[in-house]
């Protein structure tokens, strides 16, 4: 899933074309890739603030409990990239994509610390991040049915003993 990449949908016509040839869809993925830091620095040319320690990109993962699996299939994945993005950071360039590496599926997104088009900047206090995951965690539980996915947003620590 993305969000404000131009020309990003030509890229998929042609991994589609490409069909089983994994060199050339080397090619395109690096090709696309390429396209999406061009057009994050483009974005970030516009800050009106600059700063010399400036956070250009931040790398958020939504995580799932292996439990909740079977209720997770590529389309409801997409829909909560979507749903995150909007919660977020709704005027940001965002790309998202599905992991399924660990025992447990979880979602990477890559999301511009700065508005589309403005330069201005999209940083959340603590506790403006916490409801994003409450209001999130309330969508995947009475949308979607998930049982297990659930975070402690406590600001107590939990003490571990041996």
């Amino acid at each position: 899933m993305n969000r404000y990449i131009k020309g990003d949908r030509n890229f998929d016509k042609q991994m589609q074309l490409a069909d089983k040839d994994l060199l050339k869809q080397e090619q395109i993925l690096e090709k696309r890739i390429q396209n999406m830091i061009k057009q994050f620095k483009s974005n970030e040319s516009k800050r009106k603030i600059e700063r010399s320690n400036a956070n250009i990109a931040l790398h958020e993962i939504i995580s799932f409990h292996k439990s909740d699996s079977d209720k997770l299939p590529k389309k409801v994945l997409l829909k909560i990239a979507r749903k995150y993005a909007k919660e977020r950071s709704p005027n940001s360039m965002v790309i998202s994509t599905m992991h399924s590496d660990k025992d447990h599926l979880h979602i990477h997104n890559v999301i511009s610390a700065l508005e589309f088009a403005t330069g201005k900047p999209v940083r959340l206090s603590k506790t403006e991040f916490r409801e994003v995951k409450k209001r999130m965690e309330q969508f995947q539980e009475k949308e979607l049915g998930l049982e297990f996915s659930k975070v402690d947003h406590s600001k107590k620590k939990r003490k571990c003993f041996s």
